[in-house]
């Protein structure tokens, strides 16, 4: 009796597993899913149902140009049109609350000396090649929201890689267009999750979101504007996925040298003036010239914002003088003839803006003093 009561039991399971188990000609195994449902050689789920294929291999396939492969496991979700529902994970997993710093969501590690990735990722849906031993390798714009820490971050420059390469040259302008944008300390505005999304969120997840949220928020930052960097070094500004537009800054470092260089060679020049004067030294002591009775005093105001006057003193006789008024990269903004008959000369500061700017007394084509002025806001 206990013995036929134990084939009964096992006939009607097996009744039962043979409705919701099937097994296809071709070896491929379902668990409610029947006929084309089946697209790998494990699918759980109908079509209407929550859905989940994977595939198993421990032995060496062939693909159709009959290099090998392996996979340990490899899942499929994506629907074979777009929708505009529902949500798609390839894999999705948790992990938790074990020993603290044991704790992953996913691990990967790349075993042996042939090149690979622990991890890989691709936007375009091309897995290929691998040129190097990797934690991750990753195909395709990668956004992180949050800190991103590395110990170093390297960009690919090796001239190998280049073409229709140019040289800037030192065309004297770069510093003069940095000068032009704004640097700027802010906060960004606190993420939000989309209205659309929040009922679908958990109370315990969007707390957490939000709290995260705010702590970002609260902290400072220091940067450019895109919009006004795009106005003079486009090459420099992107338009992300999102349409927000984001600042390469990485490459602003070369434009940033370049713009020594340039301030460099005019310091340069302006050490070793030419013999026509049109580079003006930015020495403060007085030359032997002004032992002759030529003489330039501090302005006064300094700094100044409306108005300043720059007195000085010429020895009798001089017919060729003037005032001249440079930037700090020794361009010349301003030239004022002056005479015997004069003690001073007066600057608006509407006339060169804010900032700092070097003035000198010239006598006979010859720099006799120069002395700084900051005009401020």
């Amino acid at each position: 009796m206990k013995r036929f009561l134990l084939v009964s039991i096992a006939i009607i399971t097996c009744s039962t597993l043979s409705a919701q188990l099937s097994v296809s000609n071709s070896g491929k195994v379902s668990i409610k899913a029947t006929g084309n449902q089946i697209p790998t050689m494990l699918a759980i789920g109908t079509s209407t149902e929550s859905y989940s294929s994977f595939k198993f291999a421990s032995a060496t396939h062939l693909l159709p140009n009959t290099s090998s492969f392996t996979v340990g496991l490899y899942s499929n979700t994506s629907s074979l049109t777009a929708q505009s529902y529902g949500r798609s994970f390839g894999t999705y997993s948790i992990g938790g609350n074990a020993s603290s710093g044991y704790n992953y969501g996913v691990a990967g590690t790349i075993n042996g000396a042939n090149y690979g990735a622990a991890i890989l990722g691709s936007s375009v849906n091309y897995f290929g090649y691998v040129p190097g031993l990797y934690a991750g390798y990753f195909i395709g714009d990668t956004h992180v929201n949050g800190t991103l820490t590395a110990t170093n971050v390297v960009t690919p420059s090796d001239i190998r890689l280049k073409t229709n390469i140019t040289n800037i040259g030192n065309t004297g302008q770069t510093l003069e267009n940095l000068m032009k944008i704004n640097v700027l300390s802010y906060n960004y505005k606190k993420r939000e999750v989309p209205e659309a999304e929040r009922d679908t969120i958990q109370d315990a997840t969007l707390r957490a979101f939000n709290k995260k949220a705010e702590a970002d928020a609260k902290e400072r930052h220091f940067g450019v504007s895109a919009q006004e960097l795009q106005e003079i070094f486009p090459e420099l500004v992107k338009e992300g996925q999102d349409g927000y537009l984001g600042v390469n800054y990485v490459e602003l470092v070369p434009i940033l040298i370049q713009a020594i260089q340039e301030l460099k060679a005019e310091v340069e020049e302006l050490r070793n003036p030419s013999e026509n004067g049109s580079k003006r030294a930015a020495a403060t002591s007085v030359s032997e010239q002004s032992l002759n009775g030529n003489r330039l005093y501090q302005n006064t105001p300094n700094p100044f914002k409306e108005q300043t006057v720059i007195r000085f003193h010429l020895a009798d006789g001089v017919n060729d003088a003037a005032i001249c008024i440079f930037d700090m990269t020794g361009k010349t903004l301003k030239k004022m003839p002056i005479s015997s008959g004069m003690e001073s000369v007066s600057i608006g500061g509407w006339e060169l803006g804010e900032g700092i700017f070097l003035y000198s007394l010239i006598v006979n084509g010859k720099e006799i003093d120069t002395k700084r002025m900051i005009i401020s806001n």
